[in-house]
């Protein structure tokens, strides 16, 4: 992995950045794991006071007002009817909260009643109403003491309301109707500035009202909440209440006179409003005290850098040659990096000389080294050229053996047969002198004939032979390009090479498709071929009493040559394969073998045919040499070849 590169600045002033977010965020971390618990206790407890708040308040006022009833209800005894039914009106125009006071009869009838301003045009109608079937009523006549009912729906006033009903005398019973507005109108005013949100729940479970920042449930029946099983049963009640997919600090008080539930409710987490004001706050003094720490840890580093730059400077003029005044400063480490880097720069001065020295005399004795070098690579060419020749002298050696071996046989079967008719006719001379008969005539004819038909037919298979040596020996001795058919350049190199293996339990078979034409050099084509032969005589066949050595010949695929030199023999192991067209490379070191001869054909398939040659064998199996050439053969100027 590669690591990035810092400018020291940056890294130093990185790291105390980096400390000093650490340790903020520590701190961080410490406050909110400390004040976070601490808000959410502090807005739990905050949360149940206000419901106990609601509670008290709503009880003070309906109190205040169940209390002005009860006067009200035990004056009626001491009045007249009428006196009484403007005692009524006038109650309603001193308390706001109320908007209607029935007087009801022992029957249930309406006898009297005090109305707001805008209810009285219905004071006929409400006169003599049956009230009889209210629960209100009937609860208050049964206990005889002051009673309160849960909301419901007027059926003089057609108003939400909350009902409270007292004894007036012995026998009737007075109703005095709440606006469940003016109630609400009075917790409004309470809680206006509250943390919490306030839901009123009747002992039915209906939320009869919720503050404006509820989280929207008026209307809706809570009874199945944990919260109210808890305080219906009378266990302990759960601090947190799960509600619309959000959990909340819940308080409840309860309201002895209604029966309602107060229920306040708070969020949790950054949620809570303190929470947030406190993380916004805590966020803020971070990204202060990391803005402090950046330009403090920016101001820092440039003071603890200035004195290592100066040393720095000094440190690449130095490496440059210029000499200087090393630096001193107020930190003791860093004068100690400026003494040691002087005494280093002085110690290395004076290496640098001694090493100058050294180079000089390293530098003449590779020189000299190199001229020694150069003269010996000179050497090995000549040699490597030498070599190369005598390999091809060598051949050519070879072909004048062969010819002479070849030649030997027709042209003293000709010499025996023309020797032979001088005889004969010297015996006819004399027989011409003693008396000439024609059946002596007949036979010295007879022999003429004989002698010179021997004597023509072994001449001409020596003129033959002649010529057939005299094109290999063109070929081999010079690179002229000519074209030519490959069978008839093979058959004329076996020819060539027979008298060598005449004597030999080997043979050479060809199979060499017809009409194979190339424009190409058969001289070195020849000498390729001549090399693998005798590669595999002496290499292939030692130590082993027969064997077969095939040449083929097809056109590929892509136009080119492909021709095979084959045979059964011992095979190559992978070493020897790997080296086997190295130069000087043979496995008959120091028995006649120069290990040019795979060497040279390689490089004229290479770099006169313009193909190549590549060798395949196993132990055992034999051995392959396959050759891919063009038929039409590049120039030397674009082999780079010479002749």
């Amino acid at each position: 992995m590669t690591l990035r590169n810092w400018r020291l600045r940056s890294f130093v002033v990185a790291i105390m950045a980096a400390t000093t977010v650490m340790v903020v965020v520590l701190v961080v971390a410490a406050l909110l794991a400390i004040s976070i618990p601490a808000l959410e206790d502090e807005t739990q407890r905050e949360v149940q006071l206000q419901a106990n708040d609601h509670a008290n308040r709503t009880q003070i006022v309906l109190g205040a007002l169940e209390s002005r009833l009860e006067v009200v209800g035990e004056s009626h005894a001491l009045v007249d009817a009428e006196v009484f039914a403007g005692v009524l009106d006038m109650i309603i125009a001193r308390t706001p909260m109320l908007r209607a006071l029935y007087l009801v009869d022992a029957n249930g009838r309406v006898t009297a009643a005090g109305l707001d301003s805008s209810m009285s045009r219905l004071r006929s109608e409400i006169l003599g109403s049956d009230l009889s079937s209210t629960p209100l009523l009937r609860a208050t006549q049964a206990t005889r003491s002051t009673t309160w009912s849960d909301t419901y729906l007027s059926a003089l006033s057609g108003v939400l309301t909350v009902g409270v009903a007292t004894p007036a005398g012995d026998s009737h019973v007075l109703i005095g109707e709440v606006p469940l507005d003016a109630v609400m109108s009075t917790l409004e005013e309470t809680g206006s500035t509250r943390l919490a949100a306030l839901w009123v729940i009747d002992s039915r479970g209906e939320v009869i009202t919720e503050s404006r920042h509820g989280p929207g449930a008026r209307r809706m029946n809570l009874n199945g909440l944990p919260l109210l099983q808890a305080s219906l049963a009378g266990t302990p009640l759960p601090p947190y209440i799960d509600f619309e997919g959000q959990r909340y600090h819940a308080g409840l008080a309860l309201s002895e006179a209604l029966n309602w539930r107060f229920v306040t409710i708070a969020p949790t987490g950054l949620d809570n409003p303190r929470v947030s004001r406190m993380v916004i706050a805590i966020g803020a003094a971070f990204a202060i005290a990391l803005l402090l720490g950046v330009l403090l840890s920016r101001s820092l580093a440039q003071l603890l850098l200035a004195p290592l730059n100066s040393i720095i400077a000094q440190a690449r003029d130095t490496a440059h040659g210029r000499q200087g005044h090393w630096p001193r400063g107020p930190v003791v480490e860093l004068n100690a990096l400026s003494g040691d880097l002087e005494a280093m720069a002085a110690h290395l001065q004076s290496l640098n000389l001694d090493l100058e020295q050294r180079v000089a005399q390293r530098t003449e004795a590779l020189a000299e080294s190199n001229r020694s070098l150069q003269a010996t690579l000179a050497e090995l060419e000549r040699t490597q050229h030498e070599l190369v020749r005598a390999e091809k002298m060598a051949a050519l050696g070879g072909l004048v053996a062969g010819v002479a071996h070849e030649l030997n046989t027709p042209i003293g079967n000709g010499l025996m047969a023309v020797s032979t008719l001088q005889g004969q006719a010297g015996d006819f001379r004399r027989c011409m002198q003693a008396g000439l008969r024609r059946s002596d005539l007949d036979a010295f004819l007879l022999n003429v004939d004989q002698a010179a038909d021997i004597a023509t037919r072994n001449l001409s298979r020596a003129a033959d032979l002649v010529t057939s040596f005299k094109q290999v020996a063109v070929d081999q001795s010079s690179a002229q390009r000519r074209r030519f058919m490959l069978d008839e350049v093979v058959d004329e190199i076996i020819i060539t090479l027979r008298p060598s293996i005449r004597r030999l339990p080997f043979s050479i078979e060809t199979d060499i498709q017809p009409g194979l034409e190339l424009d190409s050099y058969p001289g070195p084509l020849g000498q390729v071929l001549a090399n693998l032969i005798n590669n595999a005589l002496i290499h292939a066949f030692e130590d082993r009493e027969q064997g077969t050595i095939v040449i083929a010949a097809r056109r590929a695929e892509d136009g080119r040559i492909r021709l095979t030199v084959s045979d059964d023999g011992q095979g190559m192991d992978a070493s020897v394969l790997e080296q086997v067209f190295e130069p000087f490379f043979t496995t008959r070191k120091g028995r006649g073998g120069t290990g040019l001869g795979l060497h040279i054909a390689f490089n004229a398939v290479a770099n006169v045919l313009g193909g190549s040659l590549t060798a395949s064998s196993a132990k055992g199996r034999g051995s392959c040499f396959e050759l891919h050439i063009p038929a039409i053969a590049p120039s030397m100027s674009e082999t780079g070849a010479t002749a």
